[in-house]
């Protein structure tokens, strides 16, 4: 041990009387760590932290050389105490700087052990203070490690730290003793409001010496000065020195104890208050639930909405089903009238060369039935289109009738949430504006479902000339794409739906029958 002992006071006799070359060498080697994690902490994109953890290790540098100067020099203790002392003050820093931090991340405070970096930071500072030769020095050696705790504790803390449960108020602050001397004034106040106040708090001392004073020639010295006042002064700001003059008059009567028949009075006063806070909480209550009914009665009417675009949309559906089946019947009996016609002149073939050949009177005996099978099957087809039209008829019945048991319902709704939400204007508004927009689905519903009728019609014309009839579409129908068509030639078939608000397809129906009836091309 004694070995140990000897070789380290050797290497401390060593490293004395080198003291200038080592510390040129720290200096060279500090300055190009600082420059590596200058340039590592550009690359990292947080240069602060890399410099803060510098200037930590800088600053616990500069004061453990500051306590090691005083330790050996000074106080001429053995290098091993020393050496013990820089590492003693240096790792209870660190220590309690890592314990706050993890009191900060826990309790949103650093804690007890803030105020120890604090403290050891002072001891520190002074300890290092007492090895400068001169003041200049000496307040240097006192602020590194100041300097180094306070960098650490706005890292730590950032805006602001939460007090803890058993923190403290100092009675006697620097602000408080600005404030008391009449240096500051509390809050933020601009040159115009403090110039404002300290007026109106002349005004008001000239009006309360003018109401109390007995002499005469001091009334009038009153009057004089407060003439000159109020040159200056407006009308708030008069009103805010009367207010305060009757403020001090009335002090002594505002201030007197309250009796019994005060006291009596005041308790009826705080329960009629809390009568009234209970009957607004009731009122603010029954508001909110006649809100909340309002809320649920306008969410039931728009999902009403919705279920009834859907329906409509199903309709919208079913009826271009049936106009579907309706061309495909069409088209059924077409094949069933040519296969009519075709067995006719089969028929008419055989009755002519009945007596000619044998071989061919069975040929067109044979072609006959086969044509009787086409017929058939064409009258079957057509047997199966009218089922699926009248299937489909159905469907759209049921349909609508399912529609008009919604909008019932929907309009039971409307009335349920018009009951609910009389006192309140907007919501029934609201409520308004979408009764204007179903009524207006309606009626666009309305428009485009014409019911079918069997009973016959009036022959429709466009110029005299009688419009054709179009399989699926209604003559009024007809009759407004021709009259669009006349008006708009050059628009095309999509342009046209639109204004007569129907499909394309009604209208490339309607425009087919012209071209394949006798109307004048321009129509």
């Amino acid at each position: 041990m004694n070995e140990v002992l000897d070789i380290g006071e050797s290497l401390m006799t060593w490293a004395n009387s080198h003291r200038n070359v080592l510390i040129l060498v720290g200096l060279a080697i500090t300055v190009l760590l600082l420059a590596l994690t200058v340039r590592r902490a550009i690359k990292s994109g947080q240069p602060d932290r890399w410099l803060a953890r510098l200037s930590f290790l800088v600053g616990f540098a500069w004061s453990g050389e500051a306590m090691w100067e005083v330790a050996t020099q000074r106080l001429h203790l053995s290098h091993v105490f020393a050496g013990f002392a820089f590492f003693l003050f240096e790792s209870q820093m660190a220590t309690a700087m890592m314990r706050a931090e993890r009191h900060q991340a826990l309790h949103h405070h650093p804690g007890k052990h803030g105020r120890s970096v604090w403290l050891i930071a002072t001891i520190a500072g002074a300890i290092a203070a007492m090895a400068g030769d001169s003041p200049v020095e000496t307040v240097l050696r006192l602020v590194v490690p100041l300097l180094v705790a306070h960098q650490w504790w706005v890292g730590l803390t950032g805006d602001g730290t939460d007090r803890p449960a058993d923190a403290i108020t100092w009675t006697w602050t620097p602000r408080r003793i600005l404030v008391t001397l009449g240096l500051a004034r509390a809050g933020e106040h601009d040159l115009t409001t403090v110039n404002r106040e300290r007026h109106v708090r002349a005004i008001a001392a000239i009006s309360y010496r003018l109401h109390s004073t007995p002499w005469s020639w001091r009334r009038t010295w009153c009057h004089a000065r407060l003439r000159r006042l109020a040159m200056h002064a407006d009308d708030e700001m008069l009103e805010d020195a009367r207010a305060r003059v009757e403020r001090v008059w009335q002090a002594a009567a505002r201030t007197r104890p309250a009796d019994t028949a005060d006291q009596t009075l005041a308790a009826v006063s705080r329960k009629e208050a809390e009568v009234a806070a209970a009957e607004a909480e009731a009122a603010r209550m029954a508001e909110a639930e006649a809100v909340s009914w309002a809320q649920a009665a306008g969410a039931h009417a728009e999902a009403e909405a919705s279920r009834r675009v859907a329906l409509e949309a199903e309709v919208e559906v079913h009826r271009a089903q049936a106009e579907a089946e309706a061309e495909g019947r069409a088209k059924a009996e077409a094949e069933a009238e040519a296969a009519r016609v075709e067995a006719r002149e089969a028929e008419l073939r055989a009755s002519r060369l009945h007596g000619h050949a044998e071989a061919a009177e069975a040929d067109a005996q044979r072609r006959a039935e086969a044509a009787e099978a086409a017929v058939a099957q064409a009258l079957q087809a057509r047997d199966e289109e009218q089922r699926r039209r009248h299937e489909a008829e159905a469907t759209a019945t049921a349909t609508d009738k399912a529609m008009t048991r919604e909008a019932r319902r929907r309009q039971a709704a409307e009335a349920d949430g018009r009951r609910r939400a009389e006192a309140y204007t907007a919501l029934e508004a609201e409520a308004a504006s979408l009764r204007e927009q179903l009524s207006e689905s309606q009626a666009r519903g309305s428009r485009r479902v014409r019911p079918r009728t069997s009973s016959p019609r009036e022959q429709l014309t466009l110029d005299g000339v009688p419009i054709p009839e179009v399989t699926g579409v209604g003559p009024a129908t007809v009759l407004e794409v021709l009259r669009a068509r006349q008006a708009h030639p050059d628009d095309t078939q999509k342009q046209l739906a639109e204004r007569v608000q129907v499909s394309d397809r009604t209208v490339r129906l309607v425009l087919a029958a012209v071209e394949r009836s006798a109307l004048p091309a321009g129509v």
